[in-house]
């Protein structure tokens, strides 16, 4: 097998372990909250919301630094970086006794974070570009799957095992990820380690198509803030919907939840070999038109089997959304400052996370769920409108 194939298909492996491991456990921490003391529902939400946070702000700031380190040291020693330091964090989380000691660790996390922007820059620059977008449709898919599955048995496996044995095990799967890229991810690139990282101004300078770029990562910007907008209160929306008295409420939201990630993970493969077919530009075009149309109609769905009908169609064009975006980001960088600029895309991409994760149920307090599913589905629209003028 080619070197640069078996480094796509570990690199999968390594990406679905991380994926599954972090993913599982956004639905217990508030349950780890409680256990630590915290028995009002309104200190466990806030408690739950700034361990989340507190992660995507950190890797927004400390994303440029560590792709200024990728370009200068290589990619792979990034990737055995964070696979290892998420090991450690969450085996420390496990012995935490307070939220505060919680939260202090989530912080840690995510300057250590990085692994899936690391296994997309090593993937960009190792792969042939005649098969990049099916390689990064690839990986997507395995970052999409571990973040389905995840949820779904996280909460599961915290009743079995207890949930400190929890985290105790989504750091083995960070150390399986560790060892996998240590041992058999390949790379290429020969880092200059007597190479000077460049500054913004400087990148600015060496970058032919800056503007290109820019205009990319603003279309991660709002693809996130309109994912994130929605996300944390999509269970509310499904409770306005249901008869009063229906039960199993978090099991209903998390399956209708589910249904846009299970298509994403169907799509996301086949979309990106469309991509090394037609073009990026035109997938990513037709997916923000097409994702933004079908968010306008669930604000008028009357039952739950209508909203998970409508967002695992809404599903099928989100998964070929990033393999598309980052498909074309790589083709207007030179791979040797590939690292620095992911590592600006993933910055954008995650300060959306937090801005749409912060503002969206602001939003929705007052103007209402219609106004938001509006709001979000317009501004696909307009990013489609925005690549289409400002990338050709």
């Amino acid at each position: 097998m080619e070197d640069w194939k078996r480094t796509v298909y570990i690199s999968f492996l390594c990406t679905f372990c991380t994926s599954f491991g972090v993913s599982q456990l956004s639905p217990i921490l508030p349950l780890y909250f409680h256990e630590m003391g915290v028995e009002s529902a309104e200190e466990l939400a806030r408690w739950a919301g700034l361990a989340t946070g507190v992660t995507y702000l950190v890797v927004c700031l400390s994303a440029p630094f560590w792709g200024r380190m990728a370009d200068k040291h290589g990619r792979k020693i990034t990737l055995i970086r964070s696979s290892f330091g998420m090991a450690i964090c969450n085996f420390i989380i496990a012995f935490q006794h307070t939220p505060e000691g919680v939260v202090f660790m989530r912080l840690i996390q995510g300057l250590v974070s990085g692994f899936y922007t690391a296994c997309i820059t090593l993937i960009a620059a190792e792969t042939p570009l005649d098969h990049t977008g099916w390689a990064l449709g690839l990986l997507a898919s395995a970052q999409l799957s571990g973040s389905l599955v995840g949820p779904l048995i996280g909460g599961y496996i915290a009743d079995e095992i207890g949930i400190r044995n929890d985290f105790i095990l989504v750091g083995c799967l960070m150390l399986i990820a560790f060892i996998l890229s240590y041992l058999f991810i390949h790379e290429n690139y020969v880092p200059n380690k007597d190479k000077v990282t460049l500054t913004f101004k400087q990148l600015k300078v060496a970058l032919p198509e800056f503007d290109a770029i820019v205009a990319l990562c603003i279309t991660s910007f709002i693809y996130a803030i309109c994912i994130m907008s929605l996300q944390p209160i999509i269970a509310v929306y499904i409770k306005g919907i249901v008869p009063p008295e229906t039960e199993n409420l978090g099991f209903i939201a998390g399956a209708v939840f589910s249904m846009m990630g299970l298509a994403q993970l169907v799509s996301s493969s086949p979309i990106g070999g469309l991509v090394d077919r037609i073009g990026a530009r035109k997938v990513l075009i037709t997916s923000l038109i097409y994702v933004g149309v079908l968010n306008i109609p669930q604000a008028y769905v009357t039952d739950v089997y209508q909203l998970a009908a409508v967002r695992f169609l809404q599903g099928l064009g989100l998964g070929g959304m990033l393999p598309a975006l980052n498909t074309f980001l790589a083709s207007k960088i030179d791979k040797a400052l590939s690292g620095q600029v992911f590592a600006y895309n993933q910055s954008c991409q995650f300060f959306g996370y937090f801005i749409g994760a912060v503002c969206g149920s602001n939003l929705m307090a007052l103007l209402g769920f219609t106004t938001l599913f509006w709001a979000s589905g317009l501004l696909f629209i307009v990013a489609a409108i925005w690549v289409a003028f400002k990338l050709k």
